[in-house]
């Protein structure tokens, strides 16, 4: 089986309007070789400042104030090192790092232990390896069976609706022989945020539809939809705070936490039952120990409930990511890619912040049973990412053998084997796979349990559906992602890698890099406003007060006045539209006109979450919408357009 790596790598730059840094390289004593990806810790007297990581040459930079710092350096395998230097210009600081004897054994044992114990699969592994770079289809006899009809298709009604494959704009590979392992940028997705699209999420899994069917095969479907959002008094969102829709009676119906713009989203019942509203429900929160109530309540249809807390801005600076990988031989077609896709992480990023302290950590599952090397290996938190490279880097795919594989205990391993954060900003769980649980009670409760305790936690599952997934992991992986607070993704054919991928059951959707979507994903699920409501310049591609689509040929430079928000082409005949908004920034009221009636106009947060919808915009007619209830932060008017999206940008901050 071929051989496959996650290297995960974030470098976070300071975006401040500092004149000097500090900026150096960062080697290896014995070998002079640069040490790329490596964790640079800047500190003033015990506290943190700033978090940085060397690139692929072992550069870095981070802008700071005039001072004196202490810089730490970690490299896994390596002595961590010390440097004082005080900060008057931009000042230069190398670093020469020794190895660690004991860290090194300690990494040859693991090394030679994951070595032996698949050797074999890597010998099948090349074998395919082989086929691809010649061309040739690969026969492989697991792929091949799980590919059929007979053996992927095992449930009724398999069959998407609204199918829309776009392409990517720019040169794709789509020829069917798949680009080279190394070149970033080769593996394609989509994703579907039904928060973004609850009406249409409905509609599909509504009796007779084309996903209720699942519901009742994974007795899975979170229904009764409440949303709070919560933040102070200067309007900064509050992340990480424990939510519980209550019953009169006092009983929990569900526990949830905020997320990074404020929002929590709990559900009546995550069973397949059509829910009885409660008499008396409330919700309770608790920041910081402080326990508020409100009492009347409102479903996610009639109304957002909100909760406006006076207390101090002190947001987490902790994010939790965690990779939850299908090793199973199947999944060789594609996972060798993702070392590429994920290393461009760090060039593809525009970064909120260094003084984010992120963490890793890695569960890598197969399926229960005799013949399988293991079921599940972990690899814990960890913020030095050269350890996590490291322990990645020995991973192979194998194994396996029925379609079905242990989700639901790789799952479990890690929302409740590692060690999350106790507060942080964020968690996010990526589950990549390619294949289904096994489907009988007990793993569908365990699953149920499963989202509970995830949502409970604060951990946002983000599931990746490579080649072979069907229409009922399609509908699972989606309620547990809503389940969560988390979105839909999936790998797509248009970059001719790996088997075939269905497309989901939608209207419509964008296809982007994997790496693209993966980094925009993060940006918008740790983005926040600081305590003095500055914004980070998340260099969205959207105008900040005029939009027109299509647009003129000459509107297309450097003001960014007038933009394209979608990366599809849209015909030259179809209907032109131009609107605008003001004020903008704004502290609630938004004046908005356009020279075109519009029967939708969409206000929806950086997530995609609908916060408002205007319906039937007259020409010419100026409306106003009011943002004063939502928190500081940046917000998207947008506009339906034929089978794309016109959008702008409005940035909402308090007058102090």
């Amino acid at each position: 089986m071929k051989q496959f790596f996650l290297f995960l790598t974030f470098g976070f730059f300071v975006q401040s309007g500092f004149s000097q840094s500090i900026n150096g390289n960062l080697n290896a004593a014995r070998t002079n070789e640069s040490l790329g990806y490596g964790n640079v810790d800047i500190y003033q007297g015990e506290k943190l400042v700033a978090s940085v990581l060397t690139d692929r040459e072992g550069n870095f930079n981070v802008a700071l104030d005039t001072g004196v710092y202490k810089c730490v350096v970690n490299y896994s395998g390596y002595t961590p090192i010390t440097k004082e230097i005080r900060v008057r210009r931009d000042e230069k600081l190398d670093f020469t790092v020794t190895e660690d004897p004991a860290k090194q054994k300690a990494r040859t044992d693991l090394n030679k232990a994951m070595e032996a114990a698949s050797s074999s699969e890597k010998d099948e592994m090349a074998k395919i390896n082989a086929k691809y770079l010649s061309g040739a289809p690969v026969t492989d006899g697991y792929a091949k069976s799980k590919g059929s009809d007979d053996t992927r298709r095992f449930y009724p009604d398999e069959h998407t609706v609204g199918e829309v494959r776009p392409g990517l704009s720019g040169s794709m590979n789509t020829d069917g022989i798949p680009s080279l392992p190394g070149r970033s940028g080769a593996l394609t997705a989509g994703e579907i945020n039904d928060f973004a699209k609850w009406n249409l999420w409905q509609d599909y899994t509504n009796n007779g539809n084309v996903l209720s069917y699942y519901q009742k095969v994974w007795n899975i479907a979170p229904k009764g939809r409440y949303t709070l959002e919560l933040h102070n008094q200067n309007g900064i969102p509050l992340a990480d705070a424990l939510v519980r829709l209550m019953k009169g009676d006092g009983s929990v119906v569900f526990k949830s936490r905020t997320d990074n713009t404020g929002k929590a989203e709990m559900w009546l019942t995550m069973l397949n039952v059509n829910p009885e509203i409660p008499q008396g429900l409330f919700i309770e929160v608790d920041y910081n120990g402080k326990i508020s109530k409100i009492n009347d309540v409102k479903p996610f249809e009639k109304s957002m409930n909100h909760l406006v807390l006076d207390v101090t801005c002190e947001a987490s600076e902790n994010v939790d990511i965690a990779f939850v990988v299908d090793a199973t031989g199947s999944m060789g077609d594609e996972l060798s890619y993702l070392q590429a896709e994920l290393n461009d992480i760090i060039f593809q990023s525009k970064q909120i912040s260094s003084k984010l302290n992120f963490r890793f950590a890695n569960v890598f599952y197969r399926d229960a049973g005799a013949n399988e090397i293991y079921t599940t290996r972990s690899m814990d938190f960890d913020r030095i990412l050269s350890s996590s490279v490291d322990y990645i880097s020995q991973q192979s795919a194998g194994g396996g053998g029925d379609y079905e594989e242990a989700v639901e205990i790789a799952l479990d391993s890690a929302i409740n084997g590692l060690h999350w954060s106790e507060n942080a900003r964020t968690r996010v769980l990526f589950l990549i796979l390619d294949a289904p649980p096994h489907k009988n009670p007990q793993v569908q409760e365990k699953l149920q349990r499963l989202i509970l305790q995830a949502a409970e936690k604060g951990i946002r599952i983000v599931p990746i559906g490579a080649s072979g997934i069907d229409k009922g992991t399609e509908y699972l992986m989606r309620s547990i992602a809503l389940g969560t607070n988390g979105t839909y993704t999936f790998l797509t054919d248009h970059s001719g890698i790996g088997d075939s991928h269905i497309a989901p059951t939608t209207d419509q959707f964008d296809v982007e890099t994997l790496n693209k979507l993966m980094v925009r994903i993060l940006k918008s699920y740790t983005y926040m406003p600081d305590c003095e409501q500055q914004l980070p310049n998340l260099d969205l591609p959207y105008p900040d007060s005029i939009v027109a689509y299509p647009p003129p040929a000459d509107s297309l430079d450097t003001a960014g006045n007038v933009v394209v928000v979608d990366p599809h082409e849209t015909p030259r005949d179809s209907v032109s539209v131009k609107w605008n908004y003001y004020p903008n920034p704004t502290n609630g009221i938004v004046n908005i006109t356009a020279d075109v009636d519009i029967t939708e106009l969409y206000v929806t947060d950086l997530s995609g979450k609908v916060l408002q919808v205007l319906t039937n915009l007259e020409k010419d007619r100026t409306i106003q919408i009011d943002l004063s209830e939502y928190a500081t932060g940046i917000y998207l008017i947008r506009y339906p357009l034929g089978k794309t999206w016109v959008s702008g940008k409005v940035v909402l901050q308090r007058t102090s």
